[in-house]
């Protein structure tokens, strides 16, 4: 499981599409596997899994007077660029919204984020 996380930092920025994304302050990207599991007659137990590739599961804290800029309803690429490489994570979908109010600190919105792919690419080839 490889696991990208982004605490804070002025030189990383993310998109959707072209757009930059204002307000995160935090981005946790996790790579999970995915399988087909294979039972047997009148057994509860898979005899075994077959693998069908990994997914990513984001999560994005954006300060809560940016919450309406990821889109809810369809698909989007999201991307986070640095000084030397981008990555792109492609058919990103929200599958959870919460907001948290911690104590004294500001409000958060947390975005629970599925994408199906994520391709790097290098931007300075010297």
């Amino acid at each position: 499981m490889n696991e990208l996380r982004i605490v804070r930092g002025s030189d990383v920025k993310l998109f959707i599409g072209d757009v930059p994304l204002f307000g995160v302050t935090g981005f946790t990207a996790v790579q999970k596997p995915h399988h087909y599991d294979v039972y047997e007659y009148l057994r509860s137990q898979p005899c075994e899994q077959i693998p069908l590739g990994s997914g990513y599961e984001i999560k994005l804290e954006l300060m809560a007077l940016f919450d309406n800029q990821l889109p809810m309803q369809e698909d989007f690429a999201l991307r986070v660029a640095d000084s030397d490489s981008v990555y792109c994570y492609d058919n990103c979908r929200v599958t959870e919204h919460k907001t948290q109010l911690k104590g004294n600190a500001k409000a958060v919105e947390v975005f629970t984020l599925k994408a199906d792919r994520m391709r790097k690419a290098v931007t300075d080839d010297e």
